[in-house]
């Protein structure tokens, strides 16, 4: 298996991941409504929260997540993502919702230089099916 190969399986594998942990109620936090399509793109359905899409302040913007458990966050991969994720993330541990930074640092780190958002993260994808010679169609959802 090529490097690449082992990049899209990993890539297809977390974002089945990303996928189901919506399907069963946990909240995504991205921050603009192209992120956002983008992880529908992706097959992703569940709610989610575009934290720069709103002039709402962010903890007004948190509290409709306040009752769950966790909340994955998936803001860009630049510095201002991180910079964002650390902020998200701490608002969520004071409202004691779990904030899961999990598959933003995995995701990061496979896509590095290639990809800065989560918005290219749908075309980036499908390159990589393309490269690898795995046609899964235009933006076809993992599940």
């Amino acid at each position: 298996m090529s490097g690449l190969e082992r990049k899209l399986e990993a890539l297809t594998y977390l974002w089945e991941r990303v996928a189901t942990a919506a399907e069963e109620g946990i909240p995504i936090i991205v921050e603009g409504k192209a992120d956002a399509d983008a992880l529908r793109k992706l097959g992703v359905k569940g709610q989610v929260i575009c934290v720069k899409a709103s002039l709402k302040p962010l903890i007004e913007l948190l509290e409709v997540i306040k009752r769950k458990d966790e909340a994955i966050i998936l803001t860009d991969f630049d510095r201002r993502g991180a910079e964002l994720a650390d902020r998200l993330k701490k608002s969520l541990e004071e409202m004691r919702v779990k904030p899961n930074l999990l598959y933003w640092k995995q995701i990061g780190n496979l896509v590095k230089r290639d990809v800065k958002d989560v918005e290219g993260l749908a075309s980036y994808i499908n390159t990589l099916r393309k490269k690898a010679g795995k046609n899964g169609g235009d933006h076809a959802p993992f599940l």
